[in-house]
């Protein structure tokens, strides 16, 4: 008896899958009803109906699919590179596809290894023993800001969301906009990366309009975020402007100002004597006013 109602309900079950009748609140469709008998009877788990904005199925089943955590944010600077994590775990088999959420309609960008649109900065990196579908991107714009969605193509599609946060990187130099030195001692100019995601491939370093990177007289250090020009025993013909220009960064500049070795040329004594100069030409304009007033009165 019992074996003929278990038949009986396994048969009721596939009726209402195939005329599409309803069970409850709780069961919303004959195809929840089926999944939730088969989740009683083994180890199969149970797809909530939970969709996101999108319209793709959600639930338990997507971290059971990916080991990237969805909602993911990157950082990547103007004209660098973007790397997008999709790890995914080893037992999957469905293929992996990276779409771009921002355009209207959603555009594919890449399907398995093989990039889908005319883009050639868009490519995926694949580590196998990793498992890892990243999308990169290179020469990274503004445009490209936005909401990228990674998606493997099992029943249900299921997807995790990786938001592309991109901003501009600057230099800063240090005593900006004029530095004053003596003749006869060293010029240190330091030049700081802010926002820079990345270290820059090359810092080039010009005096006025002319590169001096390669110099005899120069030494320039680079690190992740700093580069730091030197030069020994500077005179007069080293004053001018100096541009730090690092790689896919915006550039700073400082005016080098070398003066002799004197007291009367040093930049505090500088601004006494104009100073002094200022309060005696106020004086003496006051004086000649007061010669014009004393003349009308008479």
């Amino acid at each position: 008896m019992g074996k003929c109602a278990n038949i009986l309900v396994r048969l009721i079950v596939w009726a209402c899958f195939l005329t599409g009748c309803t069970f409850g609140s709780d069961l919303e469709n004959s195809k929840d009803l089926y999944l939730y008998h088969t989740h009683q009877r083994g180890p199969r788990s149970y797809v909530s109906k939970d969709y996101s904005s999108n319209g793709l199925l959600k639930g338990v089943e997507s971290g059971k699919v990916f080991l990237t955590p969805n909602s993911t944010t990157i950082v990547a600077q103007i004209g660098g590179t973007a790397k997008l994590p999709c790890v995914v775990r080893k037992f999957n088999n469905g293929v992996v596809s990276w779409i771009r959420k921002n355009d209207l309609p959603p555009t594919i960008l890449t399907v398995g290894l093989g990039t889908y649109i005319a883009d050639d900065r868009f490519l995926v990196e694949h580590v196998r023993h990793l498992q890892n579908w990243g999308l990169v991107i290179k020469h990274v714009q503004i445009s490209d800001a936005g909401t990228y969605e990674c998606q493997v193509s099992l029943h249900p599609t299921t997807s995790i969301f990786i938001d592309l946060k991109v901003i501009e990187a600057i230099a800063e130099i240090s005593g900006a906009p004029d530095l004053h030195i003596r003749a006869g001692s060293r010029l240190r100019i330091v030049c700081r990366l802010r926002h820079s995601t990345e270290p820059p491939a090359y810092v080039f370093w010009y005096h006025d309009h002319r590169m001096i990177n390669h110099d005899p007289r120069v030494r320039v250090t680079i690190d992740r975020s700093t580069s730091i020009l030197r030069i020994e025993d500077v005179d007069p013909s080293f004053s001018g402007n100096y541009t730090c220009y690092p790689a896919n960064a915006i550039p700073s500049y400082v005016n080098v100002h070398v003066l002799n070795a004197t007291d009367e040329e040093n930049p505090a004594a500088m601004m006494h004597n104009d100073c002094c100069n200022l309060l005696f030409s106020i004086s003496a304009t006051f004086c000649l006013l007061l010669i014009q007033a004393a003349f009308y009165v008479r």
